[in-house]
């Protein structure tokens, strides 16, 4: 792919070079990270902390993110890395381009401060009472995938030094070691994170939890509880009421149920005291509730309704506060 048109008398593609390199040093960078998070990830499902709420390790579209990086940076990297190293070895690159060492150095430069980031925001937790077991596992990942990196930059820039070299036993063991940890990583996130079907249907949940509690604030609006503009003194007699006046600003899709589209139930039980009623494909638990990175409930709320439901049809009773 690179063979042709490197060398053309004394002019020499030094474009080419920065392309590869930023590449290659790019792509080491998105999945040396995205590993480092994961694997934490994995840690931290494997070894629940019970004084950790909304943590964004513990959240699967996080997983999700850092897998993704993943799977798509990584074989990126190796296959550049490869054709830059057979390129090296054989001398058709420049071993002492200034693109090269810049781009080396950077990513040294980079890979520390990570480093140091990382080991700064782990001594914080620990010393916030997170768990001792966590936080030597956390540490021993950041430490080990960091030296990982810095070896191997380390290496690269030593043993290519323009004579010609073909990669040696250990490095491919050390090659092959790093690949199999990183498929045994990505395969236990697979195991551990939903499919895609699934994730989908608690994410339409998700989004009829957040419309109801929408139209739960609508609701207190309209009585007037927290409102200056509004001050009706009553529950609204049905949803139309909410749509059709203007002050209210709201809208038909936010009283609907994202599958059906179906208007959610609405019934006044008292004075101060309603129903909202919608039907769920999954569960979502006071237990789910810890390690959830956002529950839609009302900000004004003194004691906010947590819409916690099963599978199958489920009314919450709500009430305006006094």
């Amino acid at each position: 792919m690179y063979n042709r048109g490197i060398m053309e008398g004394n002019k020499y593609n030094f474009a080419r070079d920065g392309f590869v390199y930023l590449l290659n040093y790019a792509t080491l960078m998105i999945s040396s990270i995205g590993f480092n998070f994961l694997a934490k990830s994995l840690v931290d499902k494997a070894i629940p902390d019970a004084i950790e709420y909304g943590n964004f390790l513990n959240d699967d579209s996080t997983i999700v993110g850092f897998l993704a990086a993943v799977i798509i940076a990584f074989p990126i990297f190796i296959y550049l890395n490869y054709w830059a190293n057979r390129m090296l070895g054989s001398g058709k690159m420049k071993h002492g381009t200034g693109v090269r060492h810049w781009l080396i150095n950077i990513t040294l430069v980079v890979v520390i401060l990570v480093i140091i980031w990382q080991l700064i925001a782990l001594f914080i937790a620990f010393l916030n009472g997170t768990l001792a077991l966590r936080f030597l596992i956390h540490t021993l990942i950041t430490l080990l995938v960091s030296a990982a990196v810095l070896w191997y930059q380390w290496w690269h820039l030593k043993f290519f030094d323009g004579s010609k070299k073909k990669l040696g036993l250990k490095f491919k063991v050390f090659e092959w070691s790093i690949i199999t940890i990183i498929i045994a990583v990505v395969i236990g996130a697979f195991i551990v994170i939903d499919s895609p079907t699934v994730r989908r249907i608690k994410r339409l949940d998700a989004t009829r939890v957040e419309r109801l509690s929408g139209l739960q604030n609508s609701i207190h609006d309209f009585y007037g509880w927290g409102s200056k503009d509004l001050n009706y003194g009553r529950l609204p007699k049905g949803l139309d009421e909410l749509i059709q006046n203007s002050r209210m600003f709201t809208i038909e899709d936010e009283l609907l149920d994202p599958v059906t589209r179906e208007r959610f139930e609405y019934r006044v039980i008292g004075a101060r005291t309603y129903e909202l009623c919608a039907t769920f494909d999954t569960e979502f638990t006071k237990e789910d509730d810890k390690y959830s990175s956002y529950v839609p409930v009302p900000i004004e709320m003194r004691q906010p309704q947590r819409f916690y439901h099963g599978i199958g049809r489920t009314c919450f009773e709500l009430y305006v506060e006094e």
